[in-house]
């Protein structure tokens, strides 16, 4: 069952981001958390915007100094909290170290701060806390925007 619900948000995902695939916005971010200390690359765009915020999918993939590999596709609501300050929730599956058979569901709150103005590059800091696959995760991040 798992495998099957992976597969149908994997490809809902997919077909949806089709249509926003030339606004694919790439990120780079230091990340530390339960789940050990290393990088994470991460890739979404814009599939559609409500009157206020933003539906966004994302593919995350980590490599911690431990030697671990995570990944996870997700899609959230990223709302504008103040100047700079979104904050959401996303809903997708998690595949900790790449096993397809550890396939989870992965629910995230998020938030994440805009360094731009202040730095004038396109800088932000951020904090995600969920459960992936029925375990507790929770990091800190500090990212570039490509």
């Amino acid at each position: 069952m798992r495998k099957l619900l992976a597969t149908a948000v994997l490809l809902l995902g997919l077909a949806s981001a089709q249509f926003s695939v030339e606004n694919l916005k790439p990120s780079f971010a230091f990340v530390g958390g339960t789940q050990g200390f290393g990088l994470e690359l991460s890739w979404h765009c814009l599939l559609f915007q409500p009157p206020v915020g933003e539906v966004r999918p994302a593919l995350d993939l980590a490599y911690t100094v431990a030697g671990d590999f995570n990944g996870a596709f997700l899609f959230r609501y990223l709302y504008p909290m103040a100047e700079g300050l979104r904050a959401g929730a996303g809903l997708g599956v998690a595949v900790p170290g790449f096993d397809f058979g550890k396939t989870g569901l992965y629910f995230r709150a998020d938030a994440e701060y805009d360094l731009a103005q202040a730095l004038n590059v396109p800088a932000f800091v951020g904090a995600d806390l969920g459960l992936a696959g029925g375990k507790f995760a929770a990091q800190l991040k500090v990212g570039y925007r490509f």
